[in-house]
């Protein structure tokens, strides 16, 4: 089988045996593996979690079909196409015993700890699969990160009832924020700090209002639409927090998404955070819960994808597909390798 290996600046693909299939996993032919901002991480060089170690074997938004199951697994069958939950949870730690299972103590992360979906085919436990009907496989691999971790994201805002939500970075994670609170919290009022006017465009015609460029952003906004009971900050950059903090109302949110391996500068003082009573949390992937979820509004045609995949390149061209990430041309969303 192929795979895709990563170490610090360099991108190889590689030829090996399959992996063996352990108790309680299916093995999956991968159709399609979306990229987002932590594989490139990887490529940069970064401190790897426990268990992990370069080269990395990467890939966590994962769609295929199951090819074959261990002997003590039912469920999917054979021919099934699924979308993989990047996370392998314990679910015994306090943590998943609370429901919060994102937080495990003991998880391992697909294309970090485990061999990853930039390949031919991944080995996953079948308790991690969410079925996903006749969706289409490269639409479908984006739902288990860009996806689910936007609906984490936007559970975790929580604006409150006729509340005010701005998304800084609504590009990839971010756009389907903003598309996930049209759809599920159509009393919310939606705005969005983008790159460029394609994304503006795109998230417009959702019916989000919509201010260009990072840098002043917050001042900006304040002029035009006043303050934010929530701010998620997908951004990507390390002024993306400072900008959102100084977005939100008396009492307000700000959730951070990105991986961003500098010092946080939220621009404001002890003070400063103490009199508004601000709120800033960090949101980790996803659960299955949301996996599901998302699924089905996308099975139901709540959410619409049509417009979350921009480029689609074979796994032989995944130098090409990492560099594009890298420079991300306006407009651009997701980028899928299909093996």
């Amino acid at each position: 089988m192929r795979y895709v290996e990563v170490s610090p600046g360099e991108v190889a693909l590689r030829r090996g045996a399959p992996s063996p299939l352990p108790p309680g996993h299916a093995r999956v032919r991968v159709a399609a593996c979306g990229l987002c901002g932590s594989d490139l991480h990887l490529l940069r060089g970064m401190v790897l979690p426990r268990g992990a170690a370069y080269p990395v074997r990467p890939g966590h938004e994962v769609a295929g079909v199951v090819t074959e199951l261990a002997p003590d697994v039912d469920r999917p069958r054979p021919g099934e196409r699924v979308v993989l939950h990047p996370l392998d949870v314990c679910g015994d730690c306090a943590p998943c015993r609370r429901g919060q299972e994102e937080r495990c103590r003991r998880g391992r992360v697909l294309g970090l700890q485990v061999a990853g979906g930039m390949a031919d085919e991944v080995v996953w436990p079948a308790r991690r699969l969410v079925a996903v009907g006749e969706l289409p496989l490269e639409r479908a691999a984006v739902l288990a990160d860009a996806v689910a971790t936007a609906h984490h994201a936007l559970r975790l805002a929580d604006p409150g009832p006729h509340g005010r939500l701005c998304v800084v970075g609504a590009g990839g994670v971010g756009g389907h924020v903003v598309q996930l609170a049209r759809a599920l919290r159509p009393e919310v009022e939606v705005w969005a700090v983008v790159r460029s006017s394609a994304s503006a465009a795109r998230l417009e015609a959702m019916g989000a209002g919509v201010v260009l460029g990072l840098e002043g952003a917050a001042a900006r906004l304040r002029a035009e639409a006043g303050r934010f009971d929530a701010v998620v900050d997908f951004s990507g950059t390390a002024a993306g927090p400072a900008e959102g903090l100084a977005m939100l109302e008396v009492g307000g949110r700000l959730v951070l998404g990105s991986v961003v391996d500098e010092p946080i500068q939220l621009g404001t003082t002890v003070t400063g955070m103490v009199t508004r009573e601000l709120e800033v949390v960090g949101c980790y992937v996803s659960t299955l819960e949301d996996l599901r979820t998302v699924a089905d509004l996308a099975r139901e045609g709540r959410i619409d994808l049509s417009a979350s995949v921009s480029r689609r390149l074979p796994l032989e061209r995944a130098a090409e597909a990492f560099d594009l990430v890298e420079r991300r041309p306006p407009g651009l969303v997701r980028v899928v390798l299909e093996p």
